[in-house]
Order: C-alpha cells, then structure tokens, then sequence
C-alpha cells in the first residue's frame, strides 16, 4: 500500500492553500506586524507586537501569556486566530517566545511563577517607553499563566486581565490529572471516591520525594506502585516542577484590583474547573471584579472537542467553541478601552 494516501494529499492541499492565501492571516493589509525584542533578567526576548492601523491612545494592548511548554510567540499556531480576532476589534497584542525557544534568550525550564510575571512586567515597560505610555495594558493567560498572574496581583500597569482554562492550585491539579488518568486506563471507577484517599496519599509521598531532589525521586520505588506513572527522568523538566510545584492563587488573586474573566471549556481534561472556580470566586470576592463562565463543548484550550483534519496544520477561529472568542471580546470591550474624553 502505498504511503502517500488520500488524507495527506488533501491536508497537503489545504496547507498549500492557505499558505498561497494568507487565509490564517487575513488581517496583514489592517495591522503593523512586526517582531521586537525586549529584555527580562539576563534574558533577551524575542516577542511578535501586532498593531491595528486603526488602533489610537485609549485602546487597549492585549499580552499574550503561555501556559506551560516550549512555545514561541505564537503558541505554535494557537495565537494565530485570537490575534486576528482581538485585531479587528482595535486590540493591538504583544506575545514573546518563552527563553530557549526561537531567538529568545535563556531557559524556560529555569523559570519560576514569579521570573515569569517579571517578564510582564518588562514588556508593559517596553511599550511604555517605545510609543505606548497611555494605552490600557491587560493580560489574556492560559491554563498555567493564572500562577503567573498571581504573582501580579498588585501590579498597577494592569488595567484587566483574562484567563482561559486557569488553574488554582498545582498540587490539586496534579491530583486531578492522576484521577483522569486512573479512570482513562480503567484502574479506578469514576464514581469511586474512596480512592481519593489513595490518591492523596500517593500526591503527598510524591511531593516529598520531589522537595528531596532529583536522586531520592528516581531512587524511589514509589512510581512502582500501580496508581503511579512514570518518574519524570529529564532532570531539567524534574527541576521546573520543583521549582513551581507550591504554586497557588490564592495570596495573588486576593490582592488583584482590576476586573478579570475566567473562561473554562466544559471538556476540560487538564483542569478541575470547578475547584478553579470555587478559588477564584472565594479570593477575589467581589462579583463586579470577577466573571467566570463555562464554555460548552470546549476544550482546556476552549477549541472544540473535535477538530477537522485541517486544524492539525492551522487553527482558525471556526475551531474554537461556539461562543469561546466572542465572550472573551465582549468582556474586553466592557473593561478593556479607556473612554474616550468628552468634549466639551
């Protein structure tokens, strides 16, 4: 049989054509695109500033920030259509490549919550004393960012920020993804709550183990334990979760003093959306500061459950859950842009 078979000609076609078209930038005539650098630390970053033509003094700079992984400015694609769609509504947006990853400098794996949040703050410096000093400056984060965002609770140059699948608590996530995980390989029954127990006394012995360092964890023979998966052998990657594995909201997001909106995929597998949300709602108290809502039909990222066959070599807006990217718009038009003065 031969290896060159119907699907990949068609995913080939599709790639050729968008490629030829721009079909996944149609914005390029609209915006200032242009690649920047800015420093953080020891670091150099290399960083993707997009800017409406149309964009003036009160409108609003949107900072992309990561979630966890090696990701360049644009998230390995997945920037591209929340871009284009922050774009045509006079959102000018800055995303930069993690350290290590593309031109940018350092290493991502080195990084704690708090050196992550610095980086920031060094680009909402960048556009303050490279032609942006008035401008509304917010951050839209994803999934491991929320730690991120924690550690800028109080950080006066935010205006309003967003969060898309935002975990609260490291741990408890661990936790979660070890549940699922358990059910997938049909280990446990979903309606087992006995073995929450277990779970929790194998996260604790884990933890332990992690806090001991790098030789005790892999010397241990609790990953033989049939719960367990495998020990994390890269010791870079072992280093990033020791580093951050006391990661919490909570302290943060108590001091936070702009509106902020968390957005949650109903289908999320990485994710407990409901503890995340029961921990938004009781750090940041006051309903007019927080929104939560929960898309149906979404993914952790708020994509749809089922891609096409296209989205393995682009994403569009049309991937991403029904309603997904217009509640993010509609809420940014809402806290995002300073009122234009009146005039007299």
């Amino acid at each position: 049989m031969s290896r060159w078979n119907p699907t990949f000609f068609t995913a080939f076609f599709f790639f050729l054509l968008c490629s030829l078209s721009g079909c996944h930038n149609r914005n390029q005539e609209l915006v200032e695109d242009r690649i920047i650098t800015f420093s953080s630390g020891d670091n150099t970053l290399q960083a993707r500033l997009v800017i409406p033509k149309v964009h003036q003094s009160n409108d609003a700079i949107v900072l992309l920030v990561h979630g966890d992984g090696a990701m360049d400015h644009s998230a390995k694609g997945y920037f591209e259509p929340i871009i284009t769609t922050l774009n045509e509504q006079r959102y000018a947006t800055l995303s930069w490549s993690k350290p290590g990853v593309g031109s940018s400098d350092g290493d991502w794996l080195m990084q704690t919550m708090s050196q992550r949040a610095e980086e920031v703050r060094s680009a909402i410096r960048y556009l303050r004393q490279n032609g942006y000093p008035n401008n509304p400056v917010g951050v839209v984060g994803f999934s491991q960012a929320s730690w991120v965002l924690a550690e800028l609770g109080n950080e006066p140059e935010i205006t309003f920020a967003a969060l898309i699948g935002g975990a609260a608590n490291w741990r408890e996530q661990s936790k979660y993804t070890m549940w699922l995980r358990l059910i997938e390989e049909e280990k446990i029954h979903p309606d087992d709550t006995a073995v929450w127990q277990e779970i929790e006394e194998l996260n604790e012995l884990e933890y332990q183990l992690i806090k001991s360092g790098f030789n005790d964890y892999l010397g241990s023979d609790l990953h033989l334990h049939p719960f367990m998966a495998q020990p994390l052998e890269d010791e870079a990657r072992f280093g990033f979760v020791r580093a951050n594995i006391d990661s919490d909201v909570s302290l943060g997001f108590a001091q936070i003093r702009f509106p902020m909106l968390a957005l949650f995929g109903d289908s999320d597998i990485r994710v407990d959306i409901e503890h995340s949300q029961q921990v938004f709602a009781t750090t940041l108290g006051a309903s007019d500061k927080l929104t939560q809502k929960v898309i149906s039909n979404a993914s952790h990222s708020l994509l749809k459950t089922e891609l096409s066959m296209r989205a393995a070599l682009y994403l569009t807006e049309d991937d991403f859950a029904p309603g997904a990217l217009n509640t993010l718009v509609e809420w940014l038009n809402t806290h995002a842009h300073k009122a234009q003065p009146q005039r007299l």
